[in-house]
């Protein structure tokens, strides 16, 4: 398969994904760095937070490279990790100032790469990858 010249916004939603995981991987650090780490009730949080932010990190990757199924992957993870945000926000923000902030941000990065992903010029270019691709075939 040739190489494809990738959106703008493709590529500046992948730098917006991973600025979101460095802002997930410090959250966690700053949760965690006090806990007993042979304490059994940590594994399955830590486990889920690393598992979301490696599949967001696998997803930017091949956002990167203009896969559409990773688009699509990417906006349905975003969009569920988004309808919570409000009630796990709120509740961090209760525990920690600084927890409460970085969910904000990792949401905010979240968003703004899923609206640059679907915007015009993102949709535009991949409607004419499916053009391409179908006039090769013919």
């Amino acid at each position: 398969m040739s190489n494809v010249q990738v959106h703008r916004n493709y590529k500046l939603a992948t730098y917006f994904i991973l600025a979101a995981v460095a802002v997930g991987i410090f959250k966690v650090i700053s949760i965690y760095w006090d806990s007993d780490l042979t304490s059994s009730e940590i594994y399955i949080p830590v486990l889920m937070n690393a598992l979301v932010l490696f599949l967001l990190l696998w997803l930017s990757v091949n956002i990167a490279k203009g896969r559409n199924w990773a688009r699509i992957t990417f906006a349905v993870l975003t969009a569920s990790i988004l309808v919570m945000a409000p009630f796990v926000v709120l509740n961090e923000f209760n525990a920690s100032m600084t927890t409460g902030v970085l969910s904000s941000l990792f949401g905010l990065f979240l968003l703004i790469a899923l609206l640059l992903l679907y915007s015009r010029g993102a949709r535009e270019w991949y409607a004419d990858q499916l053009d391409n691709i179908s006039e090769k075939i013919e």
